[in-house]
């Protein structure tokens, strides 16, 4: 495409539409993206047709039953996440630099994860820069991968399946088991049957989703144990979850050493299966793309060396 033909693409693309089709992708719902966007559900379908319009290429494969990018809206989808990031970023680009460093950090993270060699690290830090602010932010799996991925935050800590252009390192490890609630029927049962199990209902996170996005070796237990297809309640962080087994809306996986005070005390039961429990694996994930301004830079040369962290398996 000649020169001019570039500048004139660029002069008369409406920005708004790059910033549109990054929330129908994430949404995969041209419903859902209007409801994020607070816009009517036709608005949002006229600005995807003026986008492939203007680039001269179809982006999805809309039909019944049917929701996916077309080769032209995967290479977009891409770039226009790296252009979201340059913007996004750019207050942060054009902080100065010296040697009194400043600036505000960003954490998006899971719930409960822990790892005490990192709260030492967040102690040192701030000791070593006490000019800089932070903000945390606790959301779902997808949320902080999202998060990283737009180069809103400057940290993500999150478990599921990282993708491959985040930069991603381990943060902790945890085992898992089932529980009941001390109400349930099968409340100190001993050697109970993975076939007593099908069709109790579940209490389930949100990335804990058969044939999900973040399917991971909780998930897979469910699976192959035939259990949890009923899910009943649906939390976002372990606390909530770990609260409704506990009043019996069901059974539900829960970290090993957080359920340990609840199981101690009877209000938890373990249910099957007893042996090779699976283990979840939670990273630190960063994106190697996003401008970053002194303080965030600091800050991960400073944490780069934290150890990962295995939490007691019984």
């Amino acid at each position: 495409m000649p020169t001019n033909r570039l500048e004139r693409f660029a002069h008369n693309l409406d920005w708004n539409l790059l910033r549109t089709f990054i929330v129908v992708v994430e949404e995969g719902s041209i419903t859902r993206a209007a409801n994020r966007l607070l816009l009517q559900q036709p608005a949002v379908s006229m600005a995807l047709k003026r986008l492939e319009q203007t680039v001269g290429h179809k982006l999805i494969d809309r039909r019944p039953g049917r929701f996916e990018l077309t080769e032209a809206g995967e290479r977009l989808h891409a770039l226009c996440r790296d252009i979201f990031t340059a913007v996004v970023r750019l207050p942060e680009a054009m902080e100065p630099t010296g040697h009194d460093v400043t600036g505000h950090i960003t954490i998006h993270t899971v719930s409960h994860a822990l790892n005490p060699d990192w709260d030492r690290a967040l102690a040192a830090y701030f000791r070593l820069h006490p000019r800089v602010t932070a903000g945390v932010k606790v959301e779902t799996t997808s949320d902080v991968i999202r998060s990283v991925e737009r180069g809103i935050a400057t940290l993500g800590i999150s478990d599921g399946i990282i993708p491959a252009g985040l930069a991603c390192t381990p943060f902790c490890i945890e085992t898992y088991a089932l529980y009941c609630g001390r109400d349930h029927r099968l409340f100190g049962s001993e050697d109970v049957r993975m076939e007593a199990l099908r069709g109790e209902p579940y209490v389930s996170f949100i990335s804990d989703v058969l044939g999900g996005p973040h399917m991971g070796p909780v998930t897979a237990v469910r699976a192959v144990g035939s259990f949890g297809q009923q899910v009943r309640a649906i939390a976002f962080n372990v606390e909530e979850v770990l609260r409704l087994v506990i009043a019996n809306a069901g059974i539900g996986m829960l970290p090993v050493h957080l359920a340990r005070p609840a199981l101690s005390a009877g209000e938890l039961w373990q249910l099957p299966p007893y042996h090779d429990l699976p283990q979840t694996e939670t990273f630190r994930i960063t994106n190697p793309g996003a401008a970053l301004n002194p303080a965030e830079r600091a800050f991960l040369a400073h944490i780069a060396s934290v150890p990962p962290f295995r939490h007691p398996s019984s």
